[in-house]
């Protein structure tokens, strides 16, 4: 059994929030420099979508497969080599010279993501004590929020100082990851034992469910629409604010108040046990999308783009939230389920960079964020049915 005293809970809770926080700072500049630098080499909204959708393609089978990987092999084994990959590509980056190079370097980085961030998550199922599951993913959502949300604001700024500003400096917090995981890979006093009646003080008790029930697949719905409209966000608001006549400081600004969002989502969930087992905050993060795409259809000043991007990452943040922690709750197929979740994150941010991409080419640059509105309320009347049709109890351990 897992001996948890207070030192090594909070060493389990500091490595659970810094290494996600390097992970995704490096995510934040490459991801707001990417379409910047495509641009300057010429890229249509096309290009910028396809791009999107082909590096994101590749990154959803490596979830899988790495997840998985890593319930054999270790996974530090899966996760080092992954930052590594992460820091020689965002160095390669800045030394792009076209788009050709542009889009290796891209489909490469997400290869890294893809095989990083499950077997992360995975990691930290292992290394979590009973009553720690819940405390360790909200120090995990903190970190990937506060440090992708802190580096996107800046990003816009340092790429208008030199282009190859940004990603230099992802290859530095992708290279700190290294060693912060090394680090955390000594300390056995952490490591989780293979009893496999260790798991959550909040895992529901003997004749209750194992597992979220039907909210499951709602949340991971919502997951999956929050990472579309946040792919095409991402992807091709930067062409957008090009055409309205922002500069690629203010681009930055405004797609950092996303990732703002996002962090104050996370921070929401993470305050407390409130949306377990409850199906309305699945609901209100779904409304929240529906509201926030139809806003950015029709809104013309930058306050009004921040607000919108700002309820957009704040949605995706609950929902990201619930998908992970009911994923994980059970404490079986970590490996596989964090894999399973990761995907969701790929495949939204391929369809989101791919529909969109083609709705801004052959409709108008604000029509991705007309069908990312209408997508979330889709979802949202699918889920309400299908729990209507599952009246299974779900445990509320709360």
């Amino acid at each position: 059994m897992l001996t948890v005293n207070n030192a090594s809970s909070a060493r389990t809770r500091g490595f659970s929030f810094a290494i996600p926080a390097l992970m995704d700072g490096c995510i934040g500049f490459v991801q707001t420099a990417i379409p910047l630098l495509a641009i300057k080499f010429g890229a249509s909204a096309l290009f910028l979508g396809m791009m999107g959708s082909i590096a994101q393609g590749t990154r959803l089978p490596v979830c899988m497969t790495t997840g998985m990987l890593s319930e054999k092999i270790g996974r530090t084994r899966v996760i080092i080599p992954a930052a590594a990959l992460a820091t020689l590509t965002s160095i390669g980056l800045a030394v792009s010279a076209n788009n050709t190079q542009v889009l290796i370097l891209y489909v490469l980085f997400m290869i890294s993501i893809g095989a990083f961030y499950p077997s992360l998550q995975a990691f930290i199922g292992d290394n979590s004590a009973r009553g720690e599951l819940r405390k360790n993913l909200s120090a995990f959502n903190i970190g990937w929020t506060v440090g992708g949300s802190a580096c996107t604001l800046v990003a816009g700024y340092m790429f208008a100082a030199h282009q190859a500003w940004p990603f230099a400096v992802a290859a530095l917090v992708a290279a700190g990851s290294i060693w912060f995981v090394r680090a955390w890979s000594k300390m056995n006093t952490d490591r989780r034992s293979d009893d496999p009646s260790i798991g959550d003080a909040s895992d529901p008790a003997p004749g209750m469910l194992a597992g979220p029930g039907p909210l499951l697949p709602i949340a991971r719905s919502a997951h999956f629409i929050g990472f579309f409209g946040y792919s095409a966000i991402r992807s091709l608001f930067p062409k957008l604010g090009y055409s309205l006549g922002y500069s690629d400081g203010t681009i930055g600004l405004l797609l950092g108040a996303m990732l703002v969002g996002q962090a104050a989502g996370i921070f929401i969930a993470g305050a407390g046990p409130w949306w377990r087992g409850k199906l309305w905050p699945l609901v209100m993060a779904l409304v929240m999308a529906v509201v926030s795409g139809a806003a950015i259809c029709v809104v013309e000043s930058k306050i009004m783009y921040a607000a919108a991007f700002f309820v957009q990452g704040t949605s995706l943040g609950i929902a990201y939230t619930q998908a992970l922690y009911y994923g994980l709750q059970a404490r079986t197929r970590m490996g596989k389920n964090s894999g399973i979740h990761e995907s969701l994150v790929a495949a939204g941010n391929i369809s989101g960079a791919f529909v969109g991409g083609m709705a801004a080419q052959f409709i108008s640059l604000r029509a991705p964020y007309a069908v990312f509105s209408a997508l979330s309320g889709l979802i949202l009347i699918a889920g309400l049915i299908y729990r209507r049709m599952s009246p299974v109890p779900t445990a509320d351990s709360s």
